[in-house]
């Protein structure tokens, strides 16, 4: 009850601080149509006049002349390409012809290219927006075609990652059936030859086949969602967190046909989580039939956190995303970002989350100018009040998990894949430059 008060607070307060923020900004006042007229007169006399043109394309968004406005928009980004209200208006206008592909590569170019750009959070929300509406048109379509889709061959690097099953009697470790699952995506995703099934992709089918409440998918029903999402490789995972001794992380594959293949495994202890996901990835990586460069290797290393408070909040920020409640996800995105600030994927799932429910019904004009979530400050990480009867010394930060991976490059790594050892784990000092730096304890049932 305390934790879930503390979780109501927090949202509270992160709306509030929005609200005030926004109150307090000097926005400019709201596109009309009304304006058209004088706009278009205007640019007569200023045809370079960037920010008049980008202006003169919200208007006609707002008087639903999208094609007009498109081709505006897109002669503005010529101008000022960093402009977030041009490619609010293009992306905007793909959403309401249900064109999301369009929309989304509106704005992922934008994304990649201005990450820092005023306005970046609303396109950040609006992206999450578009993928949740193109993830279910995408499943509906699936189903609707299945017959045809099932007669083709499907993509032989495309591979989709399956929430993985946590075999807990501590519910509270449920989460991260979410959180593993999109790490391991993650980290796929850094080998070029690969194409990974986005996490909410998957989730908009398993919706849509009302299997979201599934504990574990059987191999016949993950081999037909593969052919459903044109995947050849569908990857199960398994959790086991007992109450007490090792955890075990194990993976195995779904082929096309529904043949499964043995489980690569890990073993180790729950403080070290995070370390065998890891490993779990590499030893993946061989059974997918693919050999790992050192530098690809080194990349899915130091991929993510290491922060295992961070990521267990971040887990949590999940669900609740994937539930439709941004400002509760918001919330565990913050205690992600305050446990780990370097936990990039945190950064951004909570600039998008924090504006989302605002930037939902916003015109383009009013989206870009949505104040930016203020950053997470220091302070208590409620997540482990969670877990307050289990143990483990939270995992490095970001900075403190790079540092450690360029002191170790040169010792390789050896997978555990449960018939050896345990994985021996460095244990890692505190760094000279400890600002910032947030450690919590917490014990195992």
């Amino acid at each position: 009850m305390i934790c879930r008060s503390r979780l109501a607070f927090r949202i509270a307060m992160l709306f509030a601080t929005s609200l005030l923020a926004a109150c307090a900004g000097q926005r400019p006042r709201e596109v009309s149509p009304a304006e058209i007229p004088d706009l278009e007169a205007r640019l007569q006399r200023e045809p370079d006049n960037a920010a008049l043109r980008v202006r003169y394309a919200a208007a006609l968004f707002a008087d639903n002349r999208c094609d007009q406005a498109t081709a505006e928009a897109q002669r503005a980004q010529q101008q000022r390409p960093a402009d977030a209200v041009a490619v609010l208006v293009v992306g905007q206008c793909a959403e309401k012809a249900e064109r999301h592909a369009d929309a989304l590569r509106a704005y992922r170019t934008f994304l990649s290219q201005y990450p820092e750009a005023r306005g970046v959070a609303a396109v950040r929300a609006r992206d999450r927006l578009a993928l949740r509406a193109y993830s279910t048109q995408q499943a509906r379509l699936a189903l609707a075609n299945e017959a045809q889709l099932s007669a083709q061959p499907a993509d032989p690097n495309t591979i989709a990652v399956l929430p993985v099953t946590v075999a807990s009697p501590d519910t509270s470790y449920q989460p991260l059936a979410r959180g593993l699952a999109q790490m391991i995506t993650s980290d796929l995703s850094l080998i070029q030859r690969f194409r990974l099934v986005e996490r909410l992709q998957l989730s908009a089918l398993l919706d849509e086949l009302r299997l979201a409440q599934t504990e574990r998918v059987d191999p016949g029903t993950a081999a037909r969602m593969g052919r459903l999402m044109q995947a050849s490789r569908m990857v199960q995972g398994l959790a086991t967190i007992p109450p007490e001794g090792d955890v075990r992380l194990e993976a195995s594959v779904v082929q096309g046909t529904g043949e499964v293949t043995a489980p690569e495994a890990v073993t180790g202890r729950f403080r070290d989580l995070l370390r065998l996901e890891k490993d779990l990835v590499v030893a993946l990586s061989a059974r997918l039939g693919y050999q790992l460069s050192e530098a690809e290797r080194r990349m899915i290393l130091e991929n993510g956190t290491q922060n295992l408070t961070a990521f267990l909040a971040y887990s949590q920020g999940l669900v609740a995303e994937d539930a439709g409640d941004f400002q509760r996800a918001a919330a565990y995105f913050a205690d992600a970002v305050r446990a780990d600030p370097g936990f990039q994927a945190a950064q951004e799932q909570y600039q998008a989350a924090s504006v989302a429910d605002e930037v939902q019904e916003a015109a383009p004009d009013q989206a870009a100018q949505t104040p930016p979530p203020p950053p997470p400050v220091g302070g208590e990480v409620p997540v482990v009040a969670a877990l307050s009867a289990s143990q483990a010394d939270v995992g490095a930060t970001k900075s403190e998990q790079t540092a450690a991976g360029q002191q170790g490059g040169q010792q390789g790594g050896n997978t555990n894949t449960g018939q050896g050892t345990n994985p021996t784990v460095r244990e890692k000092g505190t760094p000279s430059n400890v600002t910032g730096t947030l450690r919590i304890v917490f014990r195992l049932p």
